[in-house]
């Protein structure tokens, strides 16, 4: 826009309205509609109508008071009129601006919110501060109000021409929508980012649109291109002192190694990221992300104690206050350790509060939500419960076996049981970390059948398994499936041994529900080979284990199990 595409009167107006910046008094403010008619010697009506057509010249898209004041900046801004000696002036908004920063960097969100909108409110943000607000609201669950602040940065810096960061909106906004999976919102905003950055590869703003695609390469477990967008990341944070992108690439370079089985690398690599997120020195999507991937990768290995441990470090520091609920999938994973580790009632609680927030952003995390709610409400023996909690999670797109497996079974449908979880290791079969997660629900189908090939084959794969990545609750299935092959071939000596070290084995990991499970298949081992008073001390011990988290269902067969042989 520039003045040759104003009228005369149009321009007349401008600088009327912009006249009273350069005076003196204490709170310069654009002039009004019954000034400028006045000074012009033209009726108010003619004065709005000319404002209304700069305001859709000058692209003003705010309501109210805030117009003029807008529009006078903007006018300023584009040299439309000349420059006043001083700005517009509101020293209570100015001081909600500086107030609002400071509470950003202390990761006070709430106040951050309040007091940016206020300042928002009287035509005081920079496009920058746009950005911290967009933020600001995402940490408070006020998604769609975020979403439309940042696509305000974005129209802001396409007007000022400034392209890279006009690309690093669009970027954000990409993610924001493929989490809420509006795909094809995504896509318009993805084909933006590239026409706005592809020109500037070596750009920071790069970095954020080579996550975007780093994300689509690890959903479809891409991990060599996985490793390469990581580095570029890397490399492009260190080359621009972005702090966030650089740590961001270091953590997907630790997800990477761990993938490949180097797992000592990966863990000092995530580690190493972990450790500057939650010191502080990392934005807080950037720590969000960071924690995120360590506890998927934590996850992924079945690494509860891990994972724990570095809960209870970001429980702990100040830094990441808010990381339980933005986007919701922080959350989501504590739930999974809190479930994990036996601590049901809390881990319900976490479930719910994830559910709601994921909800209201992060639609795949949702389903994660789901399935952890099917597995509590299995275990708690509400089979209709679970297979519905099952059910939602496939809904959101999350994968509802092996619960919905171990449903089947639990109804007596051994054939469909069966069928279920092939079907699911099929779906899987490049992906041995998820292969792992499945087939102990094969082995316990195998032992309702009796069929000690299945049980075999998924003991094999599951030793090779562990034996890859080490963690202790890997290496306990594939203990588990050794002895339950053991008891079903008729050795239960044999069995006994590597049940013992299954139970040994989930105790080290921190897993009480599978360590009764492996206390109460031992107990079997030891009486049937002759073992009767060290088989029923581990059967009380499995009751006692089973009573204490809830399992119904677990409980009920164990107390029959030992009113059977004190008869």
């Amino acid at each position: 826009m520039s003045g040759s595409e104003l009228t005369r009167r149009e321009t007349d107006v401008l600088v009327a309205l912009c006249r009273p910046l350069s005076g003196d008094g204490i709170v310069a403010q654009p002039a009004s509609v019954k000034e400028i008619a006045a000074e012009l010697v033209v009726t108010e009506a003619a004065v709005k109508q000319h404002l209304l057509h700069l305001y859709d010249k000058l692209e003003i898209s705010e309501g109210g008071e805030r117009r003029r004041v807008t529009l006078a900046r903007e006018a300023v801004r584009r040299g439309l009129v000349n420059a006043p000696s001083r700005a517009v002036e509101n020293p209570v908004a100015e001081g909600a601006l500086t107030e609002g920063r400071i509470a950003f960097e202390r990761h006070d969100w709430e106040r951050c919110e309040q007091l940016l909108s206020a300042a928002d409110a009287d035509g005081q943000l920079a496009i920058e501060d746009l950005l911290t607000l967009g933020e600001a609201l995402l940490w408070v669950n006020r998604h769609d109000e975020s979403f439309a602040v940042q696509q305000r940065a974005y129209q802001a810096y396409v007007r000022a021409g400034d392209e890279r960061r006009a690309g690093f909106v669009a970027v954000l906004l990409t993610i924001h929508y493929a989490v809420r999976l509006e795909m094809a919102v995504a896509g318009g905003w993805l084909a933006k980012a590239h026409r706005l950055l592809d020109a500037s590869p070596d750009c920071h703003e790069y970095g954020y649109l080579a996550f975007v695609h780093l994300l689509e390469k690890e959903a479809a477990g891409e991990w060599s291109a996985v490793g390469e967008l990581a580095g570029r990341m890397r490399e492009l944070g260190r080359t621009h002192r972005d702090a966030g992108l650089e740590a961001m690439g270091l953590a997907f370079e630790g997800v990477v190694a761990t993938r490949r089985g180097a797992l000592l690398d990966g863990s000092r690599l995530l580690d190493e990221a972990m450790a500057g997120a939650v010191a502080g020195e990392l934005g807080m999507i950037a720590t969000g992300v960071i924690y995120c991937r360590m506890m998927s990768t934590c996850i992924a290995l079945q690494d509860y104690r891990r994972a724990g441990e570095w809960t209870e470090v970001v429980d702990r520091c100040g830094h990441t206050r808010g990381l339980g609920g933005f986007p919701g999938d922080c959350r989501a994973h504590r739930t999974t350790v809190l479930m994990k580790r036996g601590e049901w009632a809390r881990g319900e609680q976490e479930a719910l509060r994830a559910f709601e927030e994921t909800q209201q952003f992060d639609l795949q995390h949702s389903g994660a939500v789901s399935y952890e709610l099917g597995e509590l409400r299995f275990r708690q023996g509400d089979l209709d419960g679970a297979e519905e909690a099952f059910i939602r999670a496939h809904q959101f797109g999350f994968p509802p076996r092996p619960g919905r497996s171990r449903v089947h079974l639990a109804r007596g449908d051994i054939a469909l049981a069966t069928a279920s979880i092939e079907e699911a290791l099929a779906e899987a079969a490049s992906d041995p970390l998820t292969r792992a997660r499945l087939l102990p629900a094969k082995v316990e189908i195998g032992l309702a059948s009796g069929d000690q090939m299945a049980i075999r084959a998924a003991a094999e794969e599951l030793v090779e398994t562990a034996e890859t990545f080490g963690a202790p609750a890997l290496r306990a299935a594939a203990a588990f499936a050794n002895g339950a092959t053991a008891m079903v071939g008729g050795d239960p000596a044999d069995a006994a041994r590597h049940l013992t070290d299954a139970r040994n084995l989930c105790l080290e990991a921190e897993l009480p529900y599978e360590a009764a499970s492996s206390r109460e298949l031992l107990a079997e081992a030891q009486l049937s080979s002759g073992r009767i008073d060290s088989g029923h001390l581990e059967l009380q011990a499995a009751h006692a284990s089973f009573q204490r988290l809830g399992a119904r269902l677990d409980v009920e067969r164990v107390e029959r199990r030992l009113r059977a042989l004190s008869e």
